[in-house]
């Protein structure tokens, strides 16, 4: 088996979050920005600090590729456990490549609203939401994922399965955390405004821990099938020895 392509992957799953933090903090959306702020707010935001932000987003932009490998990784693994019609786990693929997506057009959007910044506050302020409500409201694409994991840890019968049962029940806990962040549009203030703690900090902080049970959980079912496929490989050795002898 491909050992080392596979625990790379793995591992890009916590440097996804890492270097997704480290964007963040560059632009300075930890704490994001409140959707009460008034447009001249909000555009004084960005015409502060112009050129920290522009870089902190291609860094940002750069960090989501991170996520692909990732995605692939855990595709494979949980094609290994359904089998010859793997349906959850071209779902996987699909939410993967849609959560991609939501990560990546909020980006564009936040960096139109910093690349202009002789346009009017409203229109600045437009481009502001454009990719904040997006991005943390639209959790459709990411839902799948644990819901996708949690069926097919359920189907593994094995010995040591990939997702063991309490990583299934997580996964089911961690769709019910993130679904508070899809009422954003509803609130400018409060706890379930995009910069709130049901809106924003709970799901982000549910996300990052996640990803880092599904990694940690991906790198023990590789190491496992590693350990495996290098002792079936003595095993053939030396029954093939035995059989020269």
């Amino acid at each position: 088996m491909n050992y080392k392509s596979q625990m790379i992957a793995a591992w890009c799953g916590p440097g996804f979050i890492i270097c997704m933090l480290i964007g963040w903090l560059i632009i300075g959306f930890l704490p994001p920005l409140a959707p009460s702020w008034s447009p001249e707010v909000t555009a004084a935001f960005y015409q502060e600090n112009p050129i920290r932000i522009r870089f902190g987003l291609l860094f940002f932009m750069w960090a989501t590729a991170l996520y692909l490998p990732f995605a692939g990784v855990l595709t494979v693994q949980m094609m290994r456990i359904e089998g010859k019609a793997p349906v959850w786990s071209f779902a996987q693929v699909m939410a993967s490549a849609g959560n991609v997506v939501t990560l990546t057009f909020p980006t564009l959007f936040w960096a139109v609203a910093a690349f202009r910044l002789d346009r009017s506050p409203e229109l600045i302020q437009l481009a502001n939401d454009l990719a904040w409500v997006p991005f943390v409201g639209m959790t459709s694409p990411f839902l799948i994922i644990p819901i996708a994991i949690a069926i097919v840890g359920f189907m593994d019968k094995s010995e040591t399965p990939t997702f063991p049962r309490w990583a299934c029940y997580y996964n089911i806990f961690v769709v019910l955390l993130l679904l508070p962040g899809g009422v954003i549009t509803v609130f400018h203030d409060g706890p379930f405004a995009w910069n709130g703690v049901f809106g924003f900090w709970l799901p982000l902080t549910d996300w990052g821990i996640w990803f880092l049970i599904t990694c940690i959980l991906l790198m023990k079912s590789i190491k496992r099938q590693s350990a495996a496929a290098r002792s079936a490989e003595c095993s053939s050795l030396s029954d093939g020895l035995r059989f020269v002898v």
